[in-house]
């Protein structure tokens, strides 16, 4: 009589366990690989890139060279849409207080002269370009101001000045944004860059305003000595 040939037996047993493994693992799959949509919040990241907050008419997606585009709901008629800019944060236009600029349509207004008590203070830098701008000018600053001699009845904004910072096609009747940069001295005294991009979304939407912008470090002969600190991080007396 022979023996029974149990290291077959035993060899066919690993197998089909193998094969139930597999089936197993296959089969729960689709529970291990994350889907399309898993913990997104919809807010785009960049790694090093600190996204602030998203309102009900402010977005912020992350850039790589480390700016913040925004976009505006600026739709409304009658509502202006706050912006700090030392936070990034939508807050309230309706009061005097943290926002440094604002929007309405195509006016952007900033909180310092006419429009507010937060000394916000303006520079218009024509065909600059956003990218090479590491340093806030040290002087051609100015204020939201009452209406000039021009036409129209708007306050004479910063943002109105220089032609405007955007052009009007007569034949078209659309917006586009002029090639300059505007640097923005905040309520808390830092400096920031702002480029305007488009008027419209991607549906032709208009006063749905797209904006480029991200600090700045202070100039030498301005922001920097008024605070008592150099450049390089030291006091001003230790600097010398």
């Amino acid at each position: 009589m022979s023996r029974p040939t149990f290291f077959s037996v035993s060899r066919f047993g690993r197998a089909a366990a193998v094969l139930c493994l597999s089936g197993l693992l296959s089969a729960c799959g689709d529970d291990l690989v994350p889907t399309p949509g898993d913990d997104d919040d919809n807010t785009p990241e960049q790694p090093g890139v600190e996204v602030p907050a998203n309102g009900t008419h402010v977005r912020h997606v992350g850039n790589t060279d480390g700016s913040i585009t925004t976009v505006v709901d600026a739709t409304s008629k009658t509502d202006w849409v706050g912006l700090d800019l030392d936070t990034g944060l939508q807050v309230s236009a309706s009061t005097d207080a943290t926002w440094d600029l604002s929007f309405q349509r195509f006016g952007i207004r900033s909180r310092g002269g006419v429009n507010g008590t937060g000394g916000v203070e303006v520079a218009v830098l024509p065909s600059q370009d956003f990218a090479q701008l590491t340093q806030a000018p040290a002087g051609g600053y100015s204020v939201d101001a009452d209406d000039g001699d021009d036409e129209g009845v708007d306050p004479d904004t910063v943002f109105q000045a220089n032609g405007a910072w955007y052009a009007y096609d007569v034949s078209t009747h659309k917006l586009s944004p002029r090639a300059q940069v505007y640097v923005v001295r905040s309520d808390a005294k830092a400096y920031f860059k702002v480029e305007m991009l488009s008027y419209y979304d991607d549906a032709g939407t208009p006063a749905m305003l797209k904006l480029r912008w991200t600090k700045v470090t202070a100039p030498v002969s301005a922001g920097a000595l008024e605070d008592g600190v150099s450049p390089s991080g030291l006091p001003v007396e230790a600097s010398h």
